[in-house]
């Protein structure tokens, strides 16, 4: 009696464990085997990093996992449990990169998921770009000294930075730009003659050019240059128009006023460029229409003094075509 109560107790425990183990299995065996995780490590270059080392935690649970990238760059992890996972990034000699992925909803089913490419910088690259994001604020440093008329200040920050980093153009530029503002024009030729040598599409440095050469008198070199700049940025007025006055004092009107009228496309509410044509049309004895021009000016100007010049101007026209 007593062994066949012993047997049917051993049984109904026997069966409790069953139940236990069907109920709470299928969410055990949930937990692993979720995703399949692949992707790729390269450089700044994109060419594959072999021998990576990514780390993995679960930020609730603490497991850790890890995989290296093959030859190829490539990483395979196969087996991953749901979860949100820390992950760090490490190879030696480049930069340590973390990254949170989310993982967090359960799957019935392998899920294959491609991750994004992850890039890591070498030292030496992570050294050059830090090089390069200190002279990005240097420039601009100078470059508001340079609007504030601090000319000296900036000068001399501008040498320090052509010592350190003697092939930047903009540093040159800025230079040259800075050496011409305080006249320093034969100073300044060499400095933006070697931009354009640097970064030959670079119109502004031959702009510059034009007017350091344009205030040296040498006005073939200015023409030469001037020319050069319009080719590059054809809508930029104010090269434009110094292009038309150094022809307008060569006499050579109708290739100054093609210019002028090219500057006046570009900015149409400029006064100077509007008397400008208006004195090419009185070169070519077409009075009426330098009034309308002159005309057009005089609607556009603020400047007292040029209001009563234009004013003057206006009137002696008009006097000599009632003539």
């Amino acid at each position: 009696m007593k062994k066949g109560k012993f047997s049917s107790l051993h049984l109904g425990k026997i069966l409790l464990l069953a139940v236990v183990f069907f109920l709470f299995w299928p969410q055990a065996y949930g937990q692993y085997r979720e995703y399949h995780l692949f992707g790729l490590v390269v450089d700044t270059d994109s060419n594959p990093l072999p021998g990576v080392d990514i780390f993995l935690q679960d930020m609730n649970t603490s497991r850790n996992y890890r995989v290296r990238t093959d030859k190829n760059g490539k990483y395979v992890l196969s087996g991953l449990p749901h979860g949100r996972y820390q992950v760090t990034v490490k190879k030696e000699g480049y930069e340590t990169r973390t990254f949170e992925w989310d993982f967090s909803q359960p799957q019935e089913r392998m899920q294959k998921v491609e991750m994004e490419t992850i890039i890591l910088a070498s030292g030496e690259k992570l050294k050059t770009l830090a090089s390069l994001k200190e002279l990005k604020k240097a420039v601009e440093e100078v470059m508001q000294k340079i609007q504030q008329n601090e000319l000296e200040s900036a000068l001399s920050q501008l040498r320090e930075l052509a010592e350190r980093f003697p092939e930047d153009s903009n540093v040159r530029y800025l230079l040259g730009v800075t050496l011409g503002r305080m006249h320093r024009y034969e100073e300044a030729i060499p400095e933006l003659t070697r931009v354009t040598e640097m970064a030959p599409e670079f119109a502004p440095a031959y702009q510059q050019l034009g007017f350091c050469y344009q205030s040296l008198k040498n006005m073939e070199k200015a023409l030469e240059n001037y020319k050069k700049s319009a080719e590059l940025d054809p809508a930029n007025s104010t090269n434009l128009y110094n292009l038309g006055l150094i022809l307008f004092e060569m006499d050579k009107v109708d290739e100054a006023l093609g210019y002028f009228e090219k500057a006046l496309a570009a900015k149409s509410d400029d006064p100077d460029t509007l008397e400008m044509i208006a004195r090419c049309y009185l070169n070519k004895g077409d009075l009426p229409k330098a009034v309308e021009y002159l005309e057009k000016a005089r609607a556009l100007a603020q400047n007292e003094e040029k209001i009563k010049f234009l004013d003057s101007f206006i009137s002696t026209l008009k006097a000599q075509i009632k003539k």
